[in-house]
């Protein structure tokens, strides 16, 4: 059964020992860079993200980081959806070991279940990004529900996209799922 589980001294080496697939190297940061990062923000006072191994009974087979963000009235979220505030799937990372095997929607399933308890905030949406070349992320988010925004940006600068451009794997799609 798939949970989301606090990463603790018990499951902290196995969350370290995820990996990708070569191929997949550059889609998603690794456990390592996710939860350094997260020990940034709170040295320096900010909210942390909310970072949880995904647990298959008792294995760990994945890590996912979210964050809640309020929003600009600017935020392109906020102009075309009228989004205050969201949940951002910063990172969600399922081991080469168990892709392929379904594992990948019932724990999205479940951080979605867990987003809806609003445990850092009320927020209208879940709002996530992928490389446009990364289909088997865009098709797991479709699978529960999110909707590609038509926001797509250089995903190295977060300057504008142009669609002239013929280096499409640097190009970054957002995804939202209201909530």
């Amino acid at each position: 059964m798939i949970e989301l589980r606090k990463i603790t001294h018990d499951n902290f080496e196995a969350v370290l020992k995820l990996s990708i697939t070569d191929e997949q190297k550059g889609n998603v940061d690794s456990s390592i860079y996710c939860l350094a990062k997260a020990y940034v923000k709170i040295l320096n006072d900010e909210k942390p993200p909310l970072i949880f191994a995904i647990c298959n009974n008792d294995e760990v087979i994945g890590y996912v980081d979210i964050g809640f963000f309020e929003l600009a009235e600017s935020a392109f979220l906020c102009e075309k959806y009228g989004d205050k505030s969201t949940y951002g799937l910063n990172r969600f990372m399922i081991d080469k070991k168990y892709q392929g095997k379904g594992f990948g929607k019932q724990a999205m399933i479940k951080v979605i279940d867990y987003i809806k308890s609003f445990p850092q905030g009320k927020a209208d949406a879940v709002a996530t990004s992928y490389w446009m070349v990364n289909e088997v992320a865009r098709k797991l988010f479709a699978s529960v529900g999110f909707v590609e925004t038509g926001a797509i940006w250089d995903g190295q600068t977060g300057d504008n996209w142009n669609a002239e451009r013929k280096d499409i794997e640097y190009a970054e799609v957002g995804a939202r799922l209201g909530l």
